[in-house]
């Protein structure tokens, strides 16, 4: 009995070796099925073929030919491995009810390219994640024209979520890029669409993988998919979560966006009486000699217009925040016998050299403000942006929930009341903030946010694998290393903090979440694509959880959602970067640039857009939700402060709608200038839009789907909560007795239906 035993057992792992070591044994083609579907896969090409049951097959993969022999297959019931050692791979492939689950390994650096999806005639087109979502009929000369032009595409920086989806008519495939680093996106001119994945050297365990899944017919049934991944992988934080941790977030909730702009200690709807403060500052020598001689002939001329103001406020801002100026404002009061208020006389008693950035900005406020009383508002007044006057200009329309952004940190030493009176009003208000570059301490074109000190400049820059630095933004410096940078970081953010009379609520760090990842071959600060996501992380989350703020930054990429409160960049990305008509002064395509600082034009001003961008960023029938379907109820995402809800004329109208049809903030660039040119604009829609937030901000999208052949009526689900219809046709549209006004959308809860037009 025990011989038959052994014999038994002899011949079965006999077959079993020949079965693993594959041989002439190696099947062609093996085959995973169940109740779902069939798959049909070939080692040694790596083609593989979907067969949904009762649906025509499609390729997963087409197959490619150069990969070697196959050996040690192994197939076991619904998984298959194998290896191809002239390409030192091994692969592994599952079938899991409606999910394909591929895996490869390499031994080596090098680049592989899978999966290869030609074009086929079932093939209709593709849900894709660029920015918020978009739909490309695979018949668009202008998708394929865009798609085929723009080259490889990053899957980190270039999609906002690793995976897309594929349009079958009758149903759709998902792939998702579980190992979503180092991977490049390209598209043939009739789009057919490659992915190589290149495994570096500096990965120990070099592997990627795709996930593949069968789905309906909706088109955002890939982002669905994706959503029930991250779930089912821990990798997902709700709203309601990040509200109980730091319940400030809720402000978000019915809050719109806006950037402030004219952040200088005066403005010129400070000056009262403009004749007399001209009069009466050409007298004053202390000051005067200290004056452009541009500032000097708006004075001279009496203030005689909004330009000549704005010269003359920024010439006397920059004095009033130096420590020089301090003492010619103090002699001349002297002389005068001015008395001065007592505050003044509490900071004049300190030792001078001892003085924080705060207290000489109040000092030499206070000080200028003794000597014009009867021409200046009080200093707690001043500003054209962050001030009092445009705080109370907001809660006059009606704008009770906002999120407020300043260009830097110093504004609010500038105006410490206007930051007290947002925060008593209920808004959160924060500055720019970025670690992405850094300059050298010299640099004579630098930025604030890019200096830090020599010696983090001189040993902190990400370096390439030909051992050269990596170049900052525009050329400049380098990419700062995010694994070397956190104790600038700290360092910067306690500073502000602890010098602020009021600290802001709100923190946006710039490009952390935008997806631009970096492999670094520093012999110093080595790191991966991975390791450069989990430092950038690190930080925001450091700033979030150790001071309390409500977090957000660039993009809103999906591996910093369960991170932020809000991204700015998503809804809208920048549109049109490399064209030179939007950068040449003489086009009309001109979108500005960064002057005047009161009101730089590349933010306010309005401007027309081409129609192949109209097409490609704005036109309803190839947008779709993606993001908000996976992540509505875990962050607040809005347009990109380059591609701000007024920005491009002929695209503002279904921007609105689209916004509104999401339930995401809009986002807006403002002063006092520009609020009087918008206001009944922007209440209009915050009176639609802030009361829904409200309610749904934090709740799943649940559904989309179109209602019209031509795709431009549209319908959203929140959380079997509110119904959202957008029609963007020129005619009235009626759904299930339902009238959907052209141009227009519709909220429909608890049978109460509220209705928005573009055209009041």
């Amino acid at each position: 009995m025990f011989l038959q035993r052994v014999a038994k057992y002899g011949m079965c792992i006999g077959m079993f070796l020949m079965h693993a070591i594959g041989l002439s044994a190696t099947p062609e083609i093996v085959r995973l099925s169940n109740e779902k579907w069939n798959v049909e896969i070939a080692p040694q090409s790596l083609e593989i073929l979907a067969r949904p049951k009762g649906k025509h097959a499609v390729p997963i993969s087409a197959g490619q030919t150069g990969l070697g022999n196959v050996t040690a297959l192994v197939h076991h019931e619904n998984r298959v491995s194998w290896e191809l050692p002239e390409t030192t791979l091994t692969v592994s492939v599952e079938l899991i009810a409606e999910s394909l689950s591929v895996e490869f390994v390499s031994a080596t650096a090098g680049d592989l390219t899978w999966p290869m999806i030609p074009d086929t005639p079932l093939l209709r087109g593709y849900m894709l994640p660029f920015f918020e979502g978009s739909y490309v009929p695979k018949t668009d000369k202008l998708w394929q024209e865009f798609l085929s032009e723009r080259g490889p595409i990053n899957t980190t920086a270039g999609l906002s979520m690793p995976f897309w989806g594929v349009d079958f008519g009758e149903w759709t495939l998902t792939y998702i890029l579980t190992h979503p680093f180092n991977n490049r996106l390209s598209f043939e001119s009739n789009l057919g669409l490659q992915v190589s994945h290149a495994f570096t050297p500096n990965w120990e365990r070099k592997v990627y993988g795709v996930r593949i899944a069968l789905g309906d017919a909706s088109p955002v049934a890939p982002a669905k998919h994706y959503r029930r991944w991250l779930m089912q992988n821990a990798a997902f934080v709700t709203f309601a979560e990040k509200v109980a941790k730091l319940p400030a977030a809720e402000k978000l909730l019915g809050a719109a966006h806006i950037y402030l702009w004219g952040g200088s200690l005066l403005s010129q709807y400070d000056i009262t009486d403009k004749k007399a403060f001209a009069a009466k500052l050409n007298g004053t020598k202390e000051l005067w000699a200290q004056l452009n001689l541009e500032a000097q002939q708006a004075v001279n001329d009496a203030l005689p217009h909004a330009y000549a103001q704005r010269v003359v406020c920024r010439a006397l801002s920059e004095l009033l925040e130096t420590r020089e100026t301090t003492q010619r404002l103090h002699a001349r009061l002297q002389k005068l016998e001015t008395s001065l208020p007592p505050e003044a006389e509490t900071l004049l008693a300190k030792d001078a050299a001892s003085l924080s950035l705060t207290e000489v900005y109040r000092l030499n406020s206070l000080l200028f403000y003794a000597m014009f009383p009867d021409e200046l508002r009080h200093p707690d007044e001043w500003g054209g942006g962050l001030s009092l006057k445009l705080l109370e200009r907001f809660t006059e329309n009606g704008l009770d929930r906002l999120w407020l952004g300043v260009d830097s940190w110093q504004e609010g030493f500038r105006h410490p009341a206007a930051v007290a009176k947002a925060k008593e009003l209920g808004y959160l208000i924060g500055p720019y903030d970025s670690y992405h570059s850094i300059h050298h301490p010299q640099e004579p074109e630098t930025w604030e946010t890019a200096q830090f000190d020599l010696g983090l400049y001189e040993r902190g820059a990400i370096v390439n694998a030909d051992g050269t630095k990596n170049r900052g933004f525009q050329q400049k410096g380098y990419h700062l290393s995010p694994l070397v940078a956190q104790p600038a970081v700290e360092k910067r953010v306690n500073t502000i903090l602890a010098q602020m009379p009021t600290t802001f609520n709100s923190w946006f760090i710039d490009c952390d979440a935008y997806g631009e990842l970096f492999d670094d071959y520093s012999a110093e600060h080595p790191a991966t694509q991975l390791d450069d996501m989990q430092a950038r992380l690190k930080r925001m989350t450091w700033i979030r959880d150790t001071h309390h703020q409500v977090v957000g930054s660039e993009g809103g990429a999906a591996y910093a959602a369960a991170t932020l409160h809000f991204a700015h960049g998503m809804m809208t990305p920048v549109i049109g970067w490399g064209d030179a008509d939007m950068k040449a002064k003489d086009s009309p395509y001109y979108i500005g640039g960064y002057w005047p600082p009161e009101a730089p034009a590349i933010f306010v001003k309005q401007v027309p857009l081409k129609s192949r961008y109209l097409h490609l960023y704005f036109d309803p029938r190839f947008r779709l939700p993606l993001y908000q379907i996976v992540f509505h109820d875990s962050l607040v995402t809005t347009n990109h402060w380059l591609s701000s809800s007024l920005k491009f004329r002929e695209a503002e109208d279904n921007l609105a709608l689209l916004e509104l049809l999401y339930n995401v903030p809009p986002l807006y660039h403002l002063n006092l200038a520009m609020f009087e040119k918008h206001a009944a604009q922007i209440k209009r829609h915050y009176a639609f839009f802030s009361p829904l937030h409200r309610k749904i901000g934090g709740k799943t999208m649940t559904d989309f789907e179109w209602l019209s052949p031509d795709k431009f009526v549209q319908r959203t689900e929140f959380g079997n909560a509110v119904e959202l219809f957008a029609n963007f046709g020129l005619e009235a549209f009626e759904h299930e007795g339902l009238v959907l006004p052209a141009r227009s959308v519709v909220a429909k809860s608890d049978d109460k239906i509220q209705i928005f037009s573009t055209k009041p």
